[in-house]
């Protein structure tokens, strides 16, 4: 599993440390197989939050999320969380109901 996180707009050290631990954490915790995920964190053009764009296997869209910086890392890791978890769930086989 390799996962690339930039946030370059982001000046507090620590709190892209907390960023990119708790997606990794997420990332491993529904994809341990191995796969490439690049994540980018910057200033919403319009100023008013936060862009997150995600690409992995088959997959890329952009997010913008509201908050303070100090909430980013639980933001950041929720919105991946409930995003690899729908990706999960819907490539699984359904079971068909039985019929009598």
């Amino acid at each position: 599993m390799s996962v690339s996180f930039s946030c370059p707009q982001l000046g507090d050290a620590g709190l892209r440390t907390q960023l990119t631990e708790a997606v990794q954490s997420v990332v491993k915790r529904w994809r341990p197989a191995f796969e490439n995920w690049r994540l980018s964190l910057f200033k919403s053009q319009s100023g008013a939050g936060w862009d997150l764009a995600i690409s992995g296997p088959r997959f890329r869209k952009i997010f913008t999320l509201n908050g303070p910086a100090d909430d980013l890392p639980g933001l950041v890791s929720a919105y991946i969380d409930a995003i690899l978890a729908e990706i999960t769930e819907g490539s699984r086989p359904r079971p068909r109901p039985s019929t009598f």
